[in-house]
């Protein structure tokens, strides 16, 4: 089958002769059409944090094309898409598609059903690639317990920030929501989608703002490093709320005083359980948000080694989220 193998850093090589996966009592082997490239993906890349060889992707959708003989609620032929679900860490419970077996950038994919979810029909298979991201927004908005009419800041205006910024104007009607972004066209984007403002990371044109129309009650920081919590941190309304969405490899120092004297409270999140994912097929079945609004640019599978390549080019991004189709 054809597929895009991780090998080493910054290297994929691209086959057309990779073994099949043999299907097992509770998997299901899915022909994939479209498979996302997630920042985790150009991290692992550029960084090796998994092992390899390694078939990366793990923003999937496809069709059913063998069953387990254990495997039920299933047949083939349905639109499916593989998501990993959250497995507690602390227990020792690893495990995932992309990360600790081959994903999605392949022809086909061997899902184990606690990884498998159906399409509703209303949703096609390019914009069911983007459930795996709103899913991230659905355990998010669950774990700060935010409510309707905030003041909320987003910062990061990628993929992930702009599906925060279409799932709180589509289900929390925000009395404000900004973007933080320093790409241009990311920041027109958001304008676009609907925000009351995007800035570039300058803490006087976004002071600006808060004098006139009030601080954050809520920020979602959806980068997660020194810099960007460190804003949130001096933005951020007395006794509100940053969640941390953004991974940052490392530690960070805090002023411990300052999130005192503000009372400020501080959520990590990761990942998302089969509610969350659930949560999201929803809002997508039901027209809350537009996945069709993400999916920007199409890289074919033969070229995703010069498709990560671009992602670390310095310059202007004209792109939201880069799909592979297979």
């Amino acid at each position: 089958m054809k597929a895009a193998i991780f090998q080493d850093v910054k290297k994929i090589e691209y086959r057309e002769d990779y073994p099949k996966p043999e299907i097992g009592k509770v998997d299901a082997l899915v022909k994939v059409h479209y498979c996302g490239i997630c920042g985790s993906d150009i991290h692992n890349f550029c960084n090796k944090m998994y092992q390899t060889p390694l078939i990366m992707g793990h923003e999937f959708s496809g069709i059913i094309k063998e069953l387990g003989t254990d495997i039920s609620g299933f047949s083939i032929g349905d639109k499916v898409v593989g998501i990993n679900v959250k497995l507690d860490i602390s227990q020792g419970e690893l495990g995932g598609l992309g990360i600790f077996q081959n994903g999605g950038f392949a022809e086909y994919v061997l899902v184990p059903q606690k990884y498998l979810f159906h399409v509703p029909d209303n949703i096609s298979l390019k914009e069911a690639v983007m459930i795996e991201s709103f899913a991230n927004v659905t355990r998010a908005m669950k774990l700060s317990q935010i409510g309707k009419n905030e003041k909320i800041m987003i910062i990061g205006g990628g993929n992930i920030g702009l599906s925060f910024l279409d799932t709180l104007l589509g289900v929390k009607n925000p009395d404000y929501i900004i973007v933080i972004e320093p790409q241009e066209f990311l920041r027109n984007k958001a304008m676009e989608f609907g925000a009351t403002e995007s800035f570039p990371p300058s803490k006087s044109k976004i002071k600006r703002f808060i004098k006139k129309k009030g601080s954050p009650t809520y920020i979602f920081d959806c980068v997660g490093n020194e810099e960007t919590l460190m804003l949130g941190i001096s933005m951020i309304e007395r006794g509100g709320t940053i969640l941390l969405e953004g991974i940052h490899k490392g530690t960070v120092e805090l002023p411990t005083f300052l999130i005192n004297n503000k009372e400020v409270g501080i959520k990590g999140c990761l990942s998302h359980d089969r509610d969350d994912i659930m949560a999201s097929i929803d809002l997508i079945k039901n027209e809350k948000v537009h996945p069709e609004w993400f999916v920007s640019e199409i890289v074919k599978l033969n070229d995703l080694q010069t498709a990560f390549e671009e992602h670390l080019e310095s310059g202007e991004r004209k792109y939201i989220k880069r799909v592979v189709e297979i």
